[in-house]
């Protein structure tokens, strides 16, 4: 009896041990089971934010994408109507001393009524949610060039632009080495011309033939005939005799053909009449090839080198305004008639006699009977060379697509003075 309860007992720990495996073995299993459908369940939540991060990324890339293209249609338009601006011409172009000129001037107008006020960002509707991106990238420059060379004449403008190229006077013998020779420049007119005496702009490097090379001056020479000139080639090469009636080639022939020309050329002489000056001006403007309506001429203040030659220069603002219209911009008249009042001056009695008699007030020179013209009256030129093309629609395209006028409205709506304040600050 005694061992039949004691096979009892160990059968029911027997089972009772078994149904605990069995337990055990199914809280396992099912413990398992939650697992794997967890795994499972992150594994699909991990997809999903895959996705989603993939989807976001996408989806901000787009819109990365859509901001680059909506600037890059900006620039096309600036790259369309307004890539630039050069002005050529002589000293009166290249201006006074303190790196003081009118192209300078009309850079800073720009810049202050347009490139300093373009605001990309705030064409962007949700540009706070793109914190990494470097809004001042997103600029716009608009160059100005001057491109102004001394006391030259007017065949030499035009030769250092390609407008009419210099050619060797006679043939030039190039050494083997870079040895500087003596070489003869003329227009291709047959014009005498005299590069490099208001410093090198435009002219080196050059090409003559299939030689490379610098021009030099020595100013010391200077004589009836003219300054010497030499030619140095850039690397040593073959002797060779280039015959007389070549090319020389300048490095401003192919440059900034694209930009808006703002010429003015003559004071200088070297025209045969006010006719003649109105067909050099033309050749000159013939070189550019973007927006070939859109330029200006600017008038002279002096003729031959002097600035009493009142008769010749009626003459020549007659022509001009005949050939170019309203593209041609009298500085003469203007400094002589509002020029005082503008500048906010009091006329000298000397000033009153100049105004007479046409001639520019001599408070708009660098000394009497200079013909070189000082800093306020580049100022005035400046602004009047700007407010100009302005009026003639030259910014109009640019100005539309880059919302530019709007922003002017909010910005002297804020602050009237706004304008007035910075170009005080800068034209000091």
């Amino acid at each position: 009896m005694w061992e039949d309860n004691r096979r009892k007992k160990i059968i029911m720990n027997i089972v009772l041990a078994l149904l605990i495996l069995a337990l055990i073995a199914g809280l396992g299993f099912a413990m398992l089971s939650v697992r794997r459908q967890t795994q499972a369940h992150d594994e699909q939540l991990s997809e999903i934010y895959v996705q989603q991060q993939q989807e976001q990324s996408a989806a901000r890339q787009e819109s990365v994408d859509a901001i680059q293209t909506e600037y890059d249609k900006d620039m096309q338009t600036v790259a369309d109507y307004l890539p630039g601006i050069v002005c050529w011409g002589d000293s009166i172009t290249q201006g006074s001393a303190g790196n003081i000129s009118y192209p300078a001037v009309l850079k800073t107008y720009l810049d202050t009524y347009f490139c300093d006020i373009y605001d990309f960002r705030s064409s962007i509707e949700n540009a706070e949610d793109f914190s990494r991106l470097k809004w001042d990238d997103y600029r716009v420059n608009v160059p100005v060039v001057n491109m102004g060379g001394g006391p030259e004449d007017s065949y030499t403008v035009l030769g250092r632009c390609g407008a009419i190229p210099y050619v060797l006077g006679q043939d030039l013998a190039v050494p083997a080495d870079t040895e500087p020779v003596e070489i003869k420049l003329l227009s291709e007119s047959g014009k005498a011309v005299s590069p490099l005496t208001g410093g090198n702009v435009g002219v080196n490097g050059v090409r003559i033939g299939d030689v490379e090379g610098t021009l030099s001056i020595d100013s010391s020479a200077y004589a009836y005939a003219g300054y010497r000139y030499y030619f140095t080639r850039s690397t040593p090469g073959e002797e060779m005799l280039i015959p007389s009636g070549t090319v020389v080639e300048t490095a401003a022939t192919d440059q900034f053909k694209d930009y808006i020309h703002i010429v003015c050329i003559g004071t200088y002489g070297n025209y045969t009449g006010a006719d003649d000056l109105v067909q050099q001006t033309k050749a000159l403007l013939a070189r550019q090839t973007l927006n070939s309506d859109r330029f200006l001429v600017i008038g002279l203040c002096s003729a031959n080198g002097y600035t009493s030659s009142t008769y010749a220069l009626d003459a020549i603002d007659t022509a001009m305004l005949q050939a170019f219209g309203n593209r041609y911009v009298n500085v003469r008249k203007y400094l002589c008639e509002d020029g005082m009042a503008d500048a906010g001056l009091t006329p000298t009695n000397i000033d009153k006699i100049c105004i007479a008699a046409n001639r520019v007030p001599v408070s708009f020179t660098t000394s009497t009977n200079s013909v070189e013209l000082n800093g306020k009256a580049y100022q005035l030129i400046g602004k009047l060379v700007y407010d100009r093309m302005e009026s003639l629609g030259y910014f109009d395209e640019v100005f539309e697509e880059l919302g530019i006028k709007d922003t002017t409205r909010q910005i002297l709506k804020d602050d009237p003075d706004y304008f007035t304040r910075i170009l005080s600050n800068t034209l000091k």
